[in-house]
């Protein structure tokens, strides 16, 4: 299978490797992106898992909120000279109204909204117009709501750098919902999700797949790492633990205290406020990642 410079470029600057590195991983893969940067894991050539999801699309990503709901959405654009044009501007503030005032079950639908905001025109055929008049290609890629129950749970949310990181979490407690405590609770945990991207809010809560996939690499890593067999399973079961603590919200090292994980971050306002508080979702859009 012929692969292309445009394949070569994708997979240098997902991984950080060398241009025939990535030609061969490619090569081995059947031009199959996410097999090569999997291989390139086995081989211990990479941390690709953690740049994988990097990408060079401009646009934002805003949050906006009621007393029912939370919607987090993603408009891009090819430059960030158009993400600061007042009608790319203009066009996200109506959009978000819009999806507010509507909440959507999914983007589909959210494309299909109509409003007096957009002249009676659809969502997609506003943007349509938008493209025409900008002449640069815009999309809107990414739409999650998360609802939420006033009597005892709390969204709290965390934009990053002027619409590049977007972040919703939802807590729920038996009292002190709205205290100083909780709040300072839910902005920590949604600059943690921000900054360090957890797969999920707990370990329980990771699919078998991707375990079952974490295994594997870490199978093929111990084998060629010249251990003897016996503690390979040691080493399998070593590597997993430590894939927990990385990338689970609650087992995760806390940002502003690393000495410290983010359950004890929780508990430490449990015991402030008495409450038994409990994390139960995240979404997080970051600014031109693949899910």
């Amino acid at each position: 299978m012929e692969i292309s410079a445009g394949q070569v470029k994708e997979l240098r600057e997902k991984t950080g490797l060398g241009m025939m590195i990535c030609k061969q991983a490619l090569i081995d893969a059947n031009g199959d992106m996410n097999l090569a940067i999997e291989n390139l894991r086995k081989q211990g050539q990479t941390t690709a898992a953690k740049r994988a999801g990097k990408s060079v699309k401009e646009g934002k990503v805003t949050i906006v909120s009621d007393s029912s709901a939370s919607v987090v959405f993603e408009v891009n654009s090819e430059t960030d000279f158009v993400a600061r044009n007042e009608d790319f501007i203009s066009f996200v503030d109506n959009l978000g109204t819009i999806l507010l005032e509507n909440k959507p079950a999914d983007l589909e639908s959210a494309k299909k909204l109509t409003s007096p905001l957009f002249g009676g025109l659809s969502v997609e055929t506003r943007l349509t117009e938008l493209i025409g008049k900008i002449g640069e290609n815009i999309t809107f890629r990414r739409y999650k709501k998360m609802d939420v129950n006033p009597a005892e749970e709390r969204i709290f949310s965390y934009l990053h750098g002027n619409g590049r990181i977007g972040v919703l979490v939802k807590l729920k407690a038996d009292k002190a919902l709205d205290s100083e405590a909780m709040a300072s609770l839910g902005k920590d945990l949604a600059m943690q999700v921000a900054a360090a991207n957890p797969i999920a809010v707990d370990r329980e809560s990771v699919s078998s797949e991707v375990i079952a996939k974490e295994k594997e690499i870490y199978q093929t890593q111990a084998q060629s790492s010249g251990k003897p067999e016996k503690i390979w399973s040691k080493i399998v079961d070593g590597k997993l633990e430590k894939f927990f603590q990385e990338f689970t919200l609650i087992e995760q090292a806390f940002i502003r205290n690393p000495d410290v994980n983010i359950k004890s971050r929780i508990q430490e306002t449990e015991k402030e406020t008495g409450a038994s508080i409990k994390v139960l979702s995240f979404v997080r859009l970051e600014l031109g990642a693949e899910e």
